[in-house]
């Protein structure tokens, strides 16, 4: 979407599957572990961005990650203040001995470091990436933080912070740790992360004024500012993207969607949204979510279901990640793809703070996003 050339190191068969149908470049080599930052493959890369696995990490994986996050942070300082080539091998022999002596039964726990191995080698062996951009889940933003204060050492301006997907008019609840670094020297600073362009979504929140098409001016009155995380913004942000915003074509009428996911088989626990709201995180498990017709919304806020409807299609929930319609899925595991991916227009207000590229050019990407259809392939 923003015309720069890329590559990816992917494992998984069916993600290289999607990746190569979508046209998207990947490393020869799978396993990220035996890539090095100067293999001709990826070698002139003067941008790293990386979202390693998350699940050990987060609420919907197991509790591995959470116990070993103190440990991370500990050898991430090791890896990241090396200041040899000898430094940095005896620091990665430690990474994976310590791995062993802890029995991180799950060897998707330290993949957190490689982005740092990638980093450090880099600097020592060549010269280091301009920008670096890391997502995971908000479990992961201690770690994150060691980052960037080990980038702010090794001459990155540097910060992290928790977004929230609906404020960048993903139609979807989702919390995402990112970090942002650009190299320039000398001791390190902060920086800005993106700014939010729409309404957070909160339960019981009137939605505001929504936008009709991107980059035309804000319906109705604005304000003069808004405050997100205590910062003052100039311009108040757009309404939430709801679910039908993006499904009106295959879901035209009201809709529920009542999550199964987590309840452990407790009715209380389920979550219910309305299609007017955006939608629960999308997980690997989104098939679980029953969708049901909306009756009626009764005064007190609770909802009258009408018949069930068919589950969210692969195309639907890659839609509330938002992804194009036209996206080239591949494999078995769609969901789990879909569910693993951070969604695309974030990554534009991201990328496009990092490589400090202009409004207009993000608006180009957001509309390009929309508009994208797969290449033809040989």
């Amino acid at each position: 979407m923003l015309d720069l050339p890329t590559i990816g190191v992917e494992w998984e068969k069916s993600t290289r599957e999607t990746r190569r149908a979508a046209g998207l470049r990947t490393t020869t080599i799978r396993d990220v572990a035996k890539v090095n930052p100067l293999d001709p493959e990826v070698a002139s890369a003067r941008v790293l961005t990386g979202g390693p696995p998350c699940q050990t990490y987060s609420v919907a994986g197991s509790r591995e990650g959470h116990k070993a996050l103190d440990e991370v942070q500990d050898l991430a300082e090791l890896v990241g203040l090396s200041k040899t080539v000898g430094e940095l091998e005896k620091a990665w022999a430690m990474v994976e001995e310590r791995a062993q002596v802890l029995e991180w039964t799950d060897e998707r726990t330290g993949l957190v470091l490689q982005p740092l191995r990638w980093i450090v080698e880099k600097r020592l062996k060549s010269d280091p990436y301009d920008v670096v951009v890391l997502e995971q889940v908000p479990t992961v933003l201690p770690v994150w933080q060691k980052y960037r204060d080990i980038l702010r050492e090794l001459g990155y301006d540097a910060e992290c912070r928790i977004l929230h997907t609906e404020e960048y008019g993903v139609p979807q609840t989702r919390r995402r740790a990112v970090l942002i670094a650009r190299h320039r020297g000398g001791t390190g600073q902060g920086l800005d992360l993106p700014g939010p362009t729409h309404q957070r979504y909160r339960k019981g929140a009137e939605r505001l004024p929504v936008q009709s098409s991107e980059g035309s001016n804000h319906e109705g009155s604005q304000k003069s500012l808004f405050e997100v995380d205590g910062r003052k913004r100039s311009t108040q942000p757009w309404g939430w993207v709801s679910m039908h915003d993006v499904l009106e074509e295959t879901r035209p009428t009201a809709f529920v969607v009542r999550s199964n996911y987590g309840s452990g088989g407790d009715p209380a626990k389920r979550g219910i949204r309305t299609s007017d709201m955006p939608s629960a995180t999308v997980t690997g498990k989104v098939r679980r979510n029953k969708v049901f017709e909306l009756k009626r919304t009764h005064e007190n806020g609770d909802v009258e279901l009408g018949p069930e409807q068919e589950r969210f299609t692969p195309q639907e929930a890659g839609l509330l990640q938002t992804f194009p319609a036209a996206y080239p899925w591949q494999g078995t595991d769609i969901a789990q793809q879909i569910g693993n991916a951070i969604p695309p227009r974030l990554a534009v207000h991201i990328l496009c703070t990092a490589l400090e590229l202009d409004e207009s050019r993000k608006q180009r990407a957001i509309e390009a996003l929309k508009a994208w259809v797969p290449p033809r392939l040989p």
